[in-house]
């Protein structure tokens, strides 16, 4: 677990910059106070200050342009913490401020006055300026350490920072675009686009959720935790975090370690943890309104925010609300998902002939599929048709007309934290967050086909067979399919901080998380309905809907032909799921310092915790029927017990520093976890950090990482629904898709490794490079990889495991198969193709199968820079991803896959300049994505690379007065309003949702009030 238990630390102010001129507090006297022992390496000012808070227990507040640039000289030995801390700002202009208690307040050392100023005649003096202190806003009083169990040990793994300024300056208006904006992440699952465009591989984004895919070893495979906690799962399998439940407003910082980490988190900690760390000590109140929305498209975006804060000597209180509401964005709004022809744009026709009006089909074995032989006309009623009225050929349908691409979301977060001292050795707190989020989603118009002979009235044949198979489309009857729900989250802990003597500490808290999830799929039609309206059945007496009495369905018009009663009846289909996952925790750990050697000293943290996690699933479909039929539930739980332990090695400190050698440690962490239902795992983690000489840093570290399978991967029941895969020769083949669970499933298993450098030349003030190189290789992938990969499993023989063709039309026995499967009781989930139609079976129940390795370098750049008074913050991230290879099973080949369509990029990166002067702020930011290589269509395409740029423009009034405290911002992300590259998905959109996004140009006007 993270330090999240420890009282005090460090505040970091990222705000504009704040004047700190007062009365400069004076210093103890040197030796006052109990001594500690201090073995600190020379670092960049900011992290030193949060190590030196996490050891003594202060709060320290200051601004991040205070310290940016600035380092801070090794210190060593035993040394009280006021003497302590004026070594650390020797040299710098960095002072402080205001000292009460265990608050400390960092500001700019007073400058000399170069003249003596003239006497001011009494009657003009005022009262001496009491010194400004700036809030907690931006952060907890405690310090958290991502990366490690160790109090004040920084992990030796890189670890990226994202704060509140950060976000607010980027222009983003939630947690989850600000990370999805990160180089790091890839945006393959688990967003609301991918869902939306059908490209998610993982599918398990029922709610629309955003979560976090570090280095695309998937959303499943990185931890996310609140404030140093883990939380309940998200969507259809409860594995994923949705960030979408998380206010912007209340984050006091984001810490992302990209490293494996199982050894200190346990499981899903194989592509990285993401902590999201909210504000805790707050005094006052602010107020914030956002309004936005893309300039071409609709999707307004309407955001409010409320936080408040409270003090007191011995504890606080902190309180936030934040409510928002964005628009759907449709489909139509974009020239590249408005039609899924997209040969407009250089790329083919996936336009579909389950149209309107209908065609006549055929089956054409070259493509394995039903293609169109005859067109109905258009501007027809669907009566008095002939033969010679059909025309060869078909009609198509667009199945992106009416959908949206982006859904309609409305959220409402709360979240409260209090803590308070109990006497001098121990600190409680308890927390509570609630979010609640409604989603509404218009998909594809039901499309089908079906048979009709003569006993529909309305029959005609254009060859004058008995009977035929007609292909339809519902769209001008009854519009786009709905897919609309709830999801609620909350969470609540509890816990305290005891101090057990000398520096040794012990942390304690319990923690429950849940997450419901309501989504409802309808207005589609209840294949029983039909078939008895279009007479391929008798009449059903259990209905009270006669086709003889009430009319047929005549499928032979233009959409018009058919009465609102009919389509009312036929048009019952529904389906609805309740998934709801839970996750308690309680955790015990304790950190201290074992011995002093020469090179510093050796500390320990050990720990144990319990945990049980929850998922059950139940609802109903009336696809069929003449009554809902449930699904088969999904209720289980298991515990995981978990024992751990990390050490903290200083090798070589200032006492024993050599040429070459300033600074050695070595870091050794092991995790043991047993899980009730797969077994147990142990993973441990090495690192080792050199400070070869002032300046540069070198870090390397190794370790092992696992993901159990979720509950819903192990105990989900057969499913049975049907799809459209694209094949070979360029059509879509009719399947039957199977998914389900596996209570055979083993953890996977990764290990990871890490080399990396820092370079802060004290020559170059402010200047920081640093570049780390990373490698994982992931063994016993849980996966569907033939659902995961739509596009490729009819033609890569990779897949061939998980496909069965069949034909049910020339051979009884496949069609029997076909039956006894839909017959399962309770296990259809959707809509139906006629057994006739189907042309195979996609096996997608999960399985241990894949192995994936990924390899790259993540590059870093920073620069703080002062021209006179304005001051200048330059940064880049850029991720070079040499290898992404994936295995889809042990007999097939290794084929690398990085930059190809829907997998990441090979380059992506974004680069910041922020300027500032007195009130004024602008931020530039460029943001960039490498071409890469269609790989499906054939020929292979090359898709080109994709730069957007986001700007922003702020005021800050400075002084006193009503303006005291406000800013106001216009933010413009994708200012230029460059579109995605166009890519030539076999789904019908014109671009990858795994590497763009289609919102567009986006902007927003964001008013804050600090009270």
């Amino acid at each position: 677990m993270t330090d999240q238990q420890q009282r005090h630390g460090s505040t970091r102010l990222k705000l504009p910059a704040i004047a700190l001129a007062a009365a400069l507090a004076a210093m103890p006297a040197e030796g006052a106070g109990p001594r500690l022992a201090f073995h600190q390496a020379a670092a960049p000012l900011d992290d030193a200050l949060q190590l030196y808070a996490a050891q003594t227990g202060r709060q320290m507040l200051y601004t991040s342009a205070l310290v940016a640039g600035l380092r801070a000289p090794a210190i060593e030995g035993r040394l009280d913490a006021d003497t302590a801390l004026r070594r650390l700002l020797a040299g710098t202009p960095v002072t402080i401020v205001r000292r009460e208690g265990r608050l400390v307040v960092l500001g700019e050392r007073a400058k000399p006055v170069a003249r003596r100023p003239k006497p001011v005649p009494r009657a003009d003096r005022k009262a001496p300026a009491k010194p400004v202190v700036p809030d907690a806003t931006p952060d907890a009083a405690e310090i958290i350490v991502t990366g490690s169990n160790i109090r004040g040990q920084a992990a030796i793994a890189p670890v990226l920072k994202l704060d509140a300024t950060d976000i607010a300056r980027s222009g983003f208006g939630t947690v989850s675009e600000a990370i999805a904006a990160l180089p790091q992440n890839f945006g393959g699952t688990a967003t609301e686009d991918s869902v939306a465009t059908a490209s998610d591989r993982s599918f398990p984004n029922t709610g629309f959720g955003a979560g976090v895919n570090l280095r695309g070893l998937g959303s499943d495979a990185t931890l996310v935790l609140v404030n140093g906690r883990r939380v309940a799962g998200a969507g259809g399998r409860g594995d994923f975090t949705d960030l979408s439940s998380i206010p912007v407003g209340a984050i006091a910082r984001i810490e992302i370690l990209t490293d494996g980490a199982s050894a200190i988190y346990g499981s899903d900690a194989v592509g990285g943890v993401v902590n999201m760390i909210l504000k805790k000590d707050y005094e006052g109140a602010e107020t914030r309104l956002r309004l936005g929305g893309v300039t071409k498209g609709g999707a307004r975006d309407y955001q409010f925010g409320q936080l408040a804060g409270l003090r007191w000597p011995t504890g606080h209180v902190f309180a936030s609300y934040e409510f928002s509401r964005r628009e759907a964005l449709p489909s139509a709004a974009r020239r590249y998902t408005a039609t899924s022809d997209l040969r407009a744009l250089g790329g083919n026709d996936y336009r579909v002939p389950y149209a309107m009006p209908g065609n006549v089909l055929r089956f054409d074995a070259a493509l394995g599929t039903y293609v169109a032989a005859f067109a109905i006309p258009d501007g027809q009623d669907g009566t008095g048709l002939t033969a010679a009225s059909f025309r060869p050929g078909g009609n198509l349908n667009n199945q992106r007309a009416g959908t949206d691409i982006l859904p309609r979301q409305t959220r409402h977060i709360g979240y409260a934290y209090a803590e308070q001292q109990a006497g001098d050795d121990v600190t409680l707190f308890a927390e509570g967050r609630y979010a609640r989020r409604r989603f509404h989603l218009l998909l594809a118009s039901t499309y089908t086909a079906f048979p009709i002979s003569a006993t529909n009235p309305y029959f005609v044949s254009p060859t004058g067979a008995a009977s035929d198979i007609i292909g339809y489309s519902f769209l001008r009857e009854l519009g786009p399919s709905r897919n609309a729900g709830t999801v609620r989250t909350w969470s609540a802990a509890a816990g305290g901080t005891v101090k057990l003597g000398g520096d040794w500490r012990l942390d304690v808290y319990g923690a429950r998380a849940v997450e419901h999830t309501f989504y409802r799929n309808d207005n589609t039609i209840n294949s029983t309905y039909f078939y008895e309206a279009l007479g391929v059945t008798p009449d059903n007496v259990a209905t009270a809907y006669d086709p003889r009495r009430d009319g047929y369905f005549n499928p032979y018009g233009s959409g018009h032909s058919n009465s609102a009663a009919l389509l009312a009846f036929i048009n019952q289909g529904y389906s609805v799921e309740y998934d709801d996952a839970r996750v308690d925790d309680i955790v015990a750990k304790a950190d201290g310092a074992l011995v002093d050697l020469p090179g510093g000293t050796v500390r320990l943290a050990v720990g144990a915790g319990l945990r049980w996690e929850h998922f059950a699933r139940h609802g109903e479909t009336f696809y069929d029927g003449v009554a809902p039929t449930p699904l088969i539930p999904t209720d289980a739980t298991r515990r995981i017990g978990s024992a751990f332990a990390e050490l903290s090695l200083p090798l070589v400190g200032a006492d024993n520093a050599v040429w070459g050698v300033r600074r050695l440690l070595l870091t050794a962490a092991v995790r043991h976890e047993h899980y009730q239902d797969v077994g147990s795992t142990t993973n441990p983690k090495l690192g080792l950090a050199w400070e070869p000489a002032n300046g540069l840093s070198l870090r390397g570290s190794w370790g092992t990482s696992f993901r159990a399978p979720s509950i819903k991967e192990v105990t989900d029941p057969l499913r049975v629904s049907t799809a459209q895969y694209p094949n070979a020769s360029g059509g879509r083949t009719p399947v039957l898709a199977l998914s389900g669970g596996n209570p055979g499933l083993k953890p996977e298993t990764a290990r990871t490794w890490s080399l990396g450098a820092a370079l802060a030349p004290t020559a170059l003030k402010g200047l920081r490079v640093e570049a780390n190189w990373f490698q994982t290789r992931f063994r016993d992938r849980i996966g569907r990889p033939a659902f995961e990969n739509p596009t490729r499993a009819l033609r890569d023989p990779s897949y061939a495991p998980f496909i069965t063709l069949l034909d049910p039309v020339n051979n009884p026995a496949d069609a029997a198969r076909l039956q006894a499967l839909l017959d399962t009781p309770g296990a259809v989930s959707s809509v139906l193709l006629p057994v006739s139609s189907l042309r195979g079976i996609v096996d997608g129940r999960y399985v241990n199968t894949a192995k994936t390795v990924v390899q790259g370098v993540d590059l870093l750049l920073s620069q703080a820079l002062t021209l006179g008074t304005s001051s200048l913050q330059l940064s880049a991230n850029g991720t070079w991803l040499i290898d992404y290879k994936s295995q889809v099973t042990p007999a097939a080949a290794l084929v690398e896959r990085v930059a190809t369509v829907g997998n990441p990029s090979d380059f992506r990166s974004r680069a910041t300049i922020s300027w500032d002067r007195g009130p004024l702020g602008a931020t530039l930011t460029a943001n960039y994505v490498h071409g890469y290589r269609d790989d499906i269509s054939v020929p292979n395409r090359h898709i080109a690379s994709w730069t957007t740029l986001d700007a922003q423009l702020r005021y800050s009034p400075q002084g006193p007065g009503w303006a005291k405290g406000l800013t106001v911002s216009l933010s413009i992300t994708n200012l230029l309003a460059t579109d995605p590259p166009f890519v030539n998905m076999a789904t019908g959109y014109g671009y990858d949702p795994a590497n763009a996004d289609p919102l567009g140009r986006f902007a927003a006007l964001q008013i804050s009030k600090k009270w």
